[in-house]
């Protein structure tokens, strides 16, 4: 009997503290998983970059001159891509275009490639000035509200920094995320007047130029830096119904100069389909050079029709 007293006690224990092992063992590792979701946001840029060859890629090609110039390209016409994901958009575009011209208009190497990328290269750069232009127009039109906002801070006694922080709180997209972006590069202990810079040099918007050179002449040559704001505020408005009604004015023009840009590429495409080779004569020497002065007269004429059409107040 107290052999079997002492089995059985000997028994209960190691359950009891096999039970209690995998208590402590379950407890460890939610500690660990919770721990692990605390200090992921805590890892460098770097260090998950490291995980894989494309982020270590990526991070190389934003770390040169050549990826800088492109991010800021990109953040300045509000493209969330980074840079190469952008170039390996448009080496994609290029790849699929230079495969439709060679399919649809029997064009071999290396006609198709150099067409393809002219194509590709020209619409990457309007692509991109035309969100550059939307971006800042939208901007703009928020730009009233945020001189109010700031002229009201400091009226109460705020600092530029105190109210570049409240903006960024307070306003909503796009211009939210501008005054995000600035609000953390004075946390990181940029000057506001370098920051104000990168601000007018990123976006090439007169009126986010005109605000930002008026804090800083206000910063540095003192004066009432809250009637100015103000007073802007009221020119910024004007402005705007300006522009909206010439723009309204001038709409027709705008169509018309696209339509007459894209209506002969529109024919010989339609021609080549119909009529095998038509367009093979253009890739003679008397062809080229007709081809060119085709391109100038239209480039030139499409110009024109934009200079005269595109009237800022």
């Amino acid at each position: 009997m107290p052999e079997h007293s002492l089995f059985l006690l000997t028994v209960f224990a190691a359950a009891a503290l096999g039970l209690y092992g995998m208590i402590e063992l379950v407890q460890a590792r939610r500690g660990m998983n919770a721990l692990s979701r605390k200090l992921t946001p805590l890892h460098t840029e770097e260090a998950r970059a490291s995980r894989s060859a494309v982020r270590r890629l990526s991070l190389r090609l934003d770390a040169s001159d050549y990826g800088r110039g492109w991010a800021d390209r990109l953040q300045a016409a509000h493209i969330k891509l980074s840079p190469l994901q952008w170039l390996s958009l448009l080496t994609a575009a290029w790849l699929v275009i230079s495969y439709l011209i060679a399919s649809l208009l029997s064009l071999g190497f290396p006609y198709n490639l150099l067409i393809a990328y002219l194509a590709v290269n020209l619409g990457s750069k309007q692509l991109v000035k035309s969100r550059r232009q939307k971006f800042g127009e939208q901007i703009n039109r928020q730009l009233p509200e945020i001189c109010r906002m700031l002229s009201s801070c400091v009226r109460a006694g705020m600092s530029i920094q105190q109210g570049i922080d409240m903006v960024a709180r307070e306003i909503k997209p796009p211009a939210g995320f501008l005054f995000q972006t600035m609000s953390r590069e004075l946390q990181m202990g940029t000057g506001v007047g370098d920051v104000l810079e990168r601000v007018h040099e990123r976006f090439t918007s007169k009126d986010i130029r005109l605000m930002t050179q008026t804090i800083l002449v206000q910063r540095q040559a003192g004066g009432n830096l809250g009637a100015a704001l103000d007073h802007l505020a009221r020119t910024l408005e004007e402005r705007e119904r300006v522009n909206r009604e010439i723009s309204n004015q001038t709409a027709e023009s705008r169509y018309i100069a696209v339509t007459l840009a894209l209506m002969p590429v529109f024919l010989v495409f339609v021609f080549n389909m119909v009529f095998k080779g038509f367009i093979t004569p253009i890739f003679t020497l008397p062809g080229l050079i007709l081809l060119a002065a085709v391109v100038v007269l239209m480039a030139i004429g499409f110009v024109l029709i934009q200079k005269v059409s595109r009237i800022k107040a």
